[in-house]
């Protein structure tokens, strides 16, 4: 009698995760898959409009150069700050550790923003200081944001904070044993680096590198902010265009984006073989990081530096352009006043604006983190969840991770816009948007944290007659709280960061900080762009808070 009760129950459970299965690609696949079936349908002419699309060589060249230089760059940086924070003064590790973290906290429009009013050529606070100083001549320059190199730097400085993490966890997770003996044979910090720490840190590399490389593919925001100027246009800009038009050219979109996902999938494909036998670069110890290796505090420069660079240069100009009646260029805090404030605050559609993006925050939130913690249970060895069902939760769980979000966003703007489902101009369309492209974040840290505390906890709860939902909540919620905690602050960051899919999906009625942002930087003023910059960073912040209470504190450090 047991054995076809435990048959049954067993059968049951299966059908639930092939349920859960069949949600998870619904909310990914199913939007890819009706775009790519109306550019089949409409082939021959979409092809044909695609070769009509102006400069269209030099847009995919621009995105590779894009994508190469700003990968580079935070690849570069985002080691070398790895790297010294290890080097760091012990007494000030702990500190250090988080700084390079910040910067994600701060979403990229609003870094772009205040980049923008320090160096654009002919107003910008530090190219005013440069020419007062003697520092190229004429009223324009001598640095340019708004520039193939400035778009570079400034995406591979937003990318950096990725790799970081990345490099920083697998440093950690490493003694210095091996380099502590090649120090004592006489070698060099510099020779040390390149024959022995950089390649035990290669299996960190190659994933952050491709993470990084998938994400600057996708590079939206920076080139649509700064690219105008020289007509710098990526596909990511040019797949936008092609939305804001009426009535929208879903098959002319759709093979805009195609070369992107499958460079993105390439990308995923090279990464698993280049990791295929990661156990040749395991080298764990329970000593710490800096037992045994020399500290200065000469490695304190760069990762002040960054933290400069990345946050308080643009917030403080973000700061003073808000508080000043109108922009010149000049910070003169005698002329400082809040009217910008009061006035972008008094307006109805600001409010409107705020009160959306929080909902929608809130919302996807509460959806996403059930829905990645039902996921992470499913990808635990341990769960009964039959192999056919396992591997494509897996696989759905990480491949928004590969898809370019350009794609993603145009893909949700023809699926959710037509019947049956017509959310175009609501919340609910927004909040699809952000739980589809914020699950991939949310699953690992949650993941984590289950594969950290056993089965003993959650088999004892069974066993005394708790139901599944009560053991998850009375027993596993509170053990992985850490976990639930990362989860959120992840999903919070990745909607602060995301500028695309805001500006696709959301209608004039209906506007989330994002695009109301972006039609004050077309159509208003600079003063009333760096309130609403400042807003938006309130807005992650307030999720950032959230995600504290869940995580009961050490949020940042836990990232």
């Amino acid at each position: 009698m047991a054995a076809p009760l435990s048959a049954r129950r067993s059968s049951t459970a299966g059908w639930q995760w092939a349920l859960l299965a069949l949600l998870m690609a619904a909310l990914i696949l199913w939007p890819l898959i009706r775009l790519q079936a109306r550019l089949v349908d409409d082939l021959p002419g979409a092809l044909r409009r695609l070769a009509a699309v102006p400069d269209l060589g030099r847009t995919y060249l621009d995105t590779a150069i894009i994508a190469v230089g700003s990968t580079g760059v935070a690849v570069v940086a985002g080691t070398g700050l790895a790297w010294c924070v290890t080097r760091v003064p012990r007494r000030w590790y702990k500190a250090m550790s988080l700084l390079p973290v910040v910067p994600l906290l701060m979403p990229s429009v609003a870094s772009v923003q205040g980049w923008s009013y320090l160096l654009s050529p002919r107003t910008g606070i530090i190219n005013r200081y440069l020419r007062g100083w003697g520092i190229g001549s004429g009223d324009s320059g001598p640095l340019d944001v708004y520039s193939m190199a400035g778009i570079i730097l400034m995406a591979g400085t937003i990318l950096t904070s990725f790799v970081f993490m990345f490099v920083s966890a697998s440093l950690r997770q490493r003694g210095a044993e091996l380099e502590a003996a090649a120090a004592a044979c006489g070698a060099s910090p510099a020779r040390t680096f390149f024959t022995v720490t950089l390649p035990m840190m290669r299996p960190a590399l190659v994933y952050s590198t491709a993470i990084v490389a998938l994400l600057a593919l996708g590079q939206f925001t920076v080139p649509l902010l700064l690219g105008a100027p020289d007509r710098i246009d990526v596909v990511s800009t040019a797949v936008y265009k092609v939305s804001a038009d009426y009535p929208v050219d879903y098959a002319l979109g759709g093979a805009l984006a195609l070369p992107l996902l499958v460079v993105g999938v390439v990308v995923i494909l090279v990464q698993r073989r280049a990791l295929h036998d990661e156990r040749r670069y395991v080298s764990v110890s329970a000593r710490s990081r800096q037992v045994g290796l020399s500290t200065s505090r000469w490695a304190l420069v760069p990762i002040l530096g960054y933290l400069l660079v990345a946050v308080v240069l643009p917030l403080a100009a973000l700061v003073s352009v808000s508080l000043s009646p109108f922009w010149s260029g000049r910070i003169d805090p005698s002329t400082f006043t809040l009217d910008n404030w009061a006035s972008v605050w008094s307006n109805s559609n600001t409010v409107e604006a705020v009160t959306t993006t929080l909902y929608a925050l809130l919302l996807t939130l509460v959806i996403v983190l059930p829905l990645s913690y039902l996921v992470s249970v499913a990808l635990l060895r341990r769960t009964r969840v039959p192999g056919v069902v396992r591997l494509p939760v897996d696989l759905l769980g990480s491949i928004a991770l590969c898809m370019p979000v350009s794609l993603l966003g145009f893909a949700f703007l023809f699926t959710y816009s037509e019947p049956p489902f017509q959310l175009y101009g609501t919340t609910a369309m927004v909040v699809v948007a952000y739980v589809t492209l914020t699950i991939p974040f949310a699953i690992r840290p949650q993941l984590s944290a289950l594969t950290a505390i056993g089965p003993e906890y959650a088999e004892a709860s069974r066993v005394s007659g708790a139901g599944s939902l009560r053991t998850a909540w009375r027993v596993t919620f509170p053990l992985i709280r850490s976990g639930l905690g990362v989860a959120a602050a992840l999903v919070t960051i990745v909607v602060a960061h995301e500028f695309t899919v805001s500006l696709m999906v959301t209608s004039p009625t209906r506007r989330v900080i994002g695009s109301l942002l972006y039609d004050e930087t077309v159509n208003g003023s600079a003063p009333n762009v760096a309130v609403l910059s400042l807003l938006m960073l309130a807005v992650t912040l307030v999720g950032i808070a959230i995600s504290w209470v869940i995580a009961g504190g050490n949020t940042v450090d836990k990232i």
